[in-house]
């Protein structure tokens, strides 16, 4: 057996270095400190001239300055882990500013809560609610600042219900963000021979088909209403597990039977950040609108055509039955430029005048694929 060094001479050879990093850690508390003043101060100025708290192009701007000039490996952090730290002081300090309250589609564990969690931090207070209509009703009655919701996923599409609610809420889009999709499962007893039900959202369950089809034959699929309802039947039943987000296990006492189950590797899912204010303009936004067409032959070519006159270009576009007339559609069209700018707003205007109803839900500044906030591996089930 190998002696183990005395505490008095591993003392005597590193206490000058951890003193050191003792007296460095005192001295960057105090300057985050003194940066959460300053954010508290900005909170008071946007609050006064009626500014938006959040303002997500000037976080980027910070980060992306901060790691411009990456570290020689061995010589200190790198990229990532700057990122990282810088992110988490961010959000703290955006939390000082003012307390955010987020309604999002819970309960806690679902790749939703993780979407909130990166977006607003672990200061923020997190409102789940049962459904997607409650997230939108929560944030218009003022209950909470900000509403989060799914919008569209990478192989299973457009969020119907999410386009239904966007064409009935008079809250503003804020923000975009996209999340890598990772599956895993999981059960109460870690024992892959009991399996006989699994259990989770039905887009979970469809992003694992070819997974389960080798891998879990002639085992019943069932859907719930989310991968969180899914870990709670694991719970009552040895033979049932779930798929969801690898932080089930800790929220629900789960043991991970295994990882990466999606058959998508590149699988992400898109969520929209609602509020009841307008994004500042930045560079790089997009603009994101919905709009009924009449009823005949070529109205559609109409609407879009002074969309391509103007040379704005057309990043989205989706179509929803009009629940209030029968056979006829509304359309959900992203574009690319803030609702402000000359160009669009010319285009606008043009598309509305070939529109029976046409509004303008917001702006938000668009991250580029290559700038996506670094995903752990295993990411939550996108409900």
């Amino acid at each position: 057996m190998t002696e183990l060094p005395k505490r008095s001479d591993m003392d005597a050879v590193l206490g000058p270095l951890r003193q050191e990093i003792d007296d460095l850690d005192v001295k960057i508390l105090d300057l985050i400190q003194s940066r959460a003043k300053r954010a508290i101060e900005l909170g008071k100025l946007k609050k006064k001239s009626s500014f938006p708290i959040m303002d997500l192009s000037r976080e980027r701007q910070v980060i992306t300055r901060i790691t411009a000039n990456p570290t020689e490996p061995g010589e200190g952090l790198g990229p990532e882990a700057v990122m990282g730290i810088f992110t988490e002081i961010i959000k703290a300090c955006r939390a000082a500013q003012a307390p955010t309250k987020v309604s999002f589609l819970g309960p806690a564990g679902t790749f939703s809560h993780a979407a909130a969690l990166q977006q607003f931090g672990r200061l923020a207070q997190f409102i789940p609610c049962d459904d997607l209509a409650q997230v939108f009703a929560v944030a218009e009655s003022g209950e909470a600042e900000f509403a989060l919701v799914p919008f569209e996923n990478t192989t299973e599409g457009i969020v119907g219900q999410t386009l239904d609610l966007i064409s009935k809420t008079d809250l503003r889009v804020q923000a975009m963000l996209n999340l890598k999709v990772s599956l895993t499962l999981m059960s109460a007893h870690g024992d892959l021979g009991k399996i006989k039900v699994i259990s989770s959202h039905p887009q979970a369950l469809a992003q694992c088909r070819n997974w389960l089809a080798l891998n879990m034959p002639g085992v019943e699929l069932r859907p719930t209403v989310s991968s969180a309802a899914g870990a709670t039947m694991a719970l009552s039943d040895d033979s049932c597990a779930v798929i969801g987000h690898p932080s089930l296990a800790t929220f629900y006492n789960l043991t991970v039977m295994s990882g990466d189950l999606q058959d998508f590797q590149h699988n992400q899912t898109c969520f929209l950040v609602f509020s009841r204010e307008d994004a500042m303009p930045n560079t790089n936004d997009r603009t994101l609108i919905w709009f009924s067409a009449p009823h005949n032959s070529g109205s559609l070519y109409k609407c879009l055509q002074p969309l391509a006159e103007a040379g704005v270009n057309l990043t989205r576009l989706h179509s929803r039955p009009n629940v209030d007339s029968p056979w006829e559609y509304l359309f959900f069209l992203e574009l690319d430029g803030h609702f402000q700018d000359p160009k669009v707003i010319g285009a606008l205007k043009a598309l509305e005048a070939e529109t029976e109803e046409c509004h303008v839900v917001g702006s938000y500044h668009m991250v580029e694929d290559s700038k996506l906030s670094a995903a752990p591996k295993a990411q939550p089930n996108p409900y």
